[in-house]
């Protein structure tokens, strides 16, 4: 008898390089590389959701541009990631609360600091961001709705992009690109067919497949979430208010 895929081992889970609280901690130590390269992918992770929160709270993409990147500098130069160390707890909720002190204390300067002053020397793509500002559906919610809601697609982002690199590393890549569609909606019988034929499978091994792809998910996206948490019942709220609101 043939070995179907779903008598396949599933793939292993993937070892994230670093938590997002790792990420807080390691980068206070902004004189080492290990401190640079964390605070750099923590700003490439946060970049978007907090661009889009200025953005949406009326400044214009340049001012947006230099508050955002500002704001990252300050983190540093001002110790409040020492100071956050020791109070773990929601860092969606950290960063928001300091974005918008950040706005009240450093507006009124902003017309007086010389445009890529104080800011960190990060390869990101401004034009890209502001573009991708710019194709967000009109929503009638608050700036700290977008922020969460943003914060909650792009969550879903990184966990489908983590399922798809561990499935591309256990040779899957194919199957995982077959499959992917059926994560979040309901495969039909002609669509298992033609996927089973396409992969040597049964309707019912495609089945099991879905089910393990989705479960595969699901653990990712719970260890992402709680990466950003600093308890268990902080992400299980976390994970709960973020189905919330990708539901809606």
């Amino acid at each position: 008898m043939s070995r179907t895929d779903a008598d396949a081992p599933e793939p292993s889970a993937p070892l994230f390089a670093a938590t997002r609280w790792s990420l807080v901690l390691a980068a206070r130590d902004e004189e080492s590389p290990e401190g640079r390269a964390a605070m750099e992918e923590l700003c490439r992770t946060y970049w978007y959701p907090l661009y889009a929160h200025i953005r949406s709270r009326g400044f214009g993409a340049e001012d947006a541009q230099d508050l955002t990147q500002s704001f990252f500098a300050m983190l540093v130069q001002r110790g409040d990631l020492e100071r956050v160390q020791q109070e773990k707890g929601r860092l969606r909720t950290f960063l928001l609360a300091a974005l918008k002190n950040h706005l009240v204390q450093d507006w009124r300067h902003r017309s007086a600091q010389k445009r890529g002053g104080g800011v960190l020397p990060l390869p990101l793509d401004t034009a890209l961001t502001e573009a991708r500002y710019c194709q967000e559906p009109a929503h009638p919610a608050t700036p700290d709705a977008l922020f969460d809601r943003r914060w909650a697609l792009d969550s879903m982002e990184e966990a489908l992009r983590q399922v798809e690199e561990d499935y591309t590393a256990a040779g899957r890549a194919a199957l995982h690109m077959a499959l992917q569609p059926y994560i979040s909606s309901r495969i039909n019988a002609a669509q298992a067919a033609e996927i089973g034929r396409s992969f040597a499978m049964t309707e019912g091994a495609v089945h099991v497949s879905i089910h393990r792809l989705r479960q595969r998910f699901r653990r990712t996206l719970e260890r992402l979430v709680a990466s950003t948490t600093g308890s268990g019942a902080d992400a299980a709220e976390e994970l709960r208010h973020l189905l919330e609101i990708v539901s809606h």
